[in-house]
């Protein structure tokens, strides 16, 4: 079954959260309404019927006997405009004016009982049957110094307040549901927000997965999404350079195994079939012995590779001096920079410069980058060593004069398999792990290994490695 999508979890989510959130709401509404409405109605009432009260005590002052003959039409216009029902009663509790009425009502004697003992009364009921609706009841009693002498009872229908706070109510739904209509649009464009860039990073994915590994997703946001494009697009970038790394590792590879192998088959063929006279087979097996070479010193390298990248490697610290193992490493390629005419300078900081290393595979990075060093130094070039330390830390630098490496070379020249066009041309041994190995025992042991390089002038390699602390 297919899961909903983000537009559906969305919709699903905010329907449930706003009707839950409408419906506390209108709950909260409803009973609140209700209860401010009939607590203001009794209020007014309360205040209506104490002026009733005021009125009909002044004015049982001078004139008494009016109570019964003028009394009434004052009542029904109170009533008229307050749309309620006013009944007066005596001090024996019983009904003597009643609005919009000739006839005398009786009301039960418990619904009066509180009045004529001097209280304010709340009813909410039909009165025991006077009315033919539910009302809101209140009584005032009537008193003087003297005492109670009557009441004041003023009833509202109940309905009246259902049908403003339903009026309310209905309102109020209104509101909600237009409300919910543009909550659902803005969930709908929000989710096609979100929704678009994943499906572009989505079919993007898919693509890459299909080999196109230029593939990339075009940022159209500077928010969360936006940057996981970025980050996708990186990511898409770095395995496209990858890719091309290995296809060029293998093509390389496939090369560097394809020339010594056919070196070898031809010249071995023609010792056998005595196309290569016997005078000259300790010349050419020598060539096959240097191929021999050649391809165990390749393999070699492709197995320390993946002992790096596994993870296998752990560096076997022990305190040595770095200068020693510069002046004999100097020593063994003495020949090859005489026979370039290499001016070379050493520069050590002191006569000794211990450090804490793997000796083994620092003795590897020091012949790598001095071989390169002389390699691609041109005739009559220059070779500068020096050593020393800074900010805690042994240094070493490798610099040559010759044609450098290009800006755009140089971020890449410690990736595996990378090799530049210039050092193509004059290296013919190796595939790129050289550096790449360097690097990465530079780097299992904690430290810090880069190059500077001016085109057409000098290459120049630093390390560093930590310092023995020696007393």
């Amino acid at each position: 079954m297919r899961k909903r999508g983000i537009f559906g979890q969305l919709f699903a989510l905010v329907t449930v959260v706003m009707m839950v959130s409408f419906l506390m709401i209108g709950t909260f509404l409803y009973t609140f309404l209700g209860s401010h409405l009939t607590k203001q109605q009794v209020n007014d009432l309360t205040g209506i019927a104490n002026r009733i009260v005021k009125f009909t005590v002044d004015l049982n002052k001078v004139q008494p006997d009016i109570l019964k003959q003028t009394y009434q039409a004052n009542i029904d216009v109170i009533a008229a405009a307050t749309q309620t029902t006013i009944l007066i009663v005596n001090g024996e509790g019983d009904t003597v004016v009643v609005s919009g009425a000739e006839s005398d009502f009786s009301i039960k004697r418990e619904f009066i009982n509180g009045i004529l003992k001097g209280n304010t009364v709340k009813y909410t009921g039909t009165l025991g049957g006077l009315f033919n609706t539910t009302m809101l009841t209140v009584g005032v009693p009537m008193q003087t110094k003297d005492g109670v002498f009557g009441g004041v009872l003023m009833s509202l229908p109940v309905p009246e307040i259902d049908e403003l706070r339903s009026t309310i109510i209905t309102r109020f739904g209104l509101i909600a549901a237009i409300v919910f209509v543009f909550v659902v649009l803005f969930t709908y464009l929000i989710s096609k927000r979100i929704t678009n860039p994943i499906k572009k990073l989505n079919n993007a994915a898919k693509s890459i997965a299909m080999g196109e590994f230029e593939k990339r997703v075009e940022l159209e946001n500077d928010d969360e999404i936006g940057q996981l494009c970025e980050t996708f697009n990186y990511m898409a970038g770095a395995i496209e350079r990858h890719e091309s790394a290995r296809s060029s590792f293998l093509a390389n590879i496939a090369h560097e195994l394809r020339t010594p192998m056919t070196t070898i088959t031809g010249f071995v063929e023609g010792i056998i079939d005595g196309t290569i006279p016997e005078e000259k087979h300790s010349q050419f097996l020598s060539i096959v012995l240097d191929e021999s070479k050649r391809l165990s010193r390749l393999i070699n390298d492709l197995m320390d590779m993946n002992k790096l990248e596994q993870g296998k490697y752990i560096p076997e610290m022990r305190e040595f001096d770095i200068n020693e193992m510069i002046r004999l490493q100097i020593i063994k390629m003495e020949k090859r920079i005489t026979d370039k005419n290499i001016s070379l300078t050493v520069n050590f900081e002191s006569e000794s410069q211990r450090v804490i290393a793997d000796k083994d595979s620092i003795q590897r990075v020091v012949i790598n980058l001095f071989d390169n060093a002389v390699k691609f130094t041109q005739e009559n070039g220059f070779m500068d060593i020096r050593t020393g330390t800074a900010n805690g830390k042994a240094y070493v630098s490798v610099q040559n004069s010759g044609a450098g490496i290009e800006k755009e070379d140089l971020e890449h020249i410690f990736d595996r398999f990378y090799k530049s066009d210039k050092s193509r041309s004059l290296d013919k041994t190796g595939v790129g792990l050289g550096l790449y190995i360097v690097k990465s025992i530079i780097m299992a042991h904690r430290e810090k290994i880069w190059a500077e390089s001016e085109p057409g002038e000098f290459t120049r390699f630093n390390f560093t490695l930590p310092l023995a602390h020696t007393k």
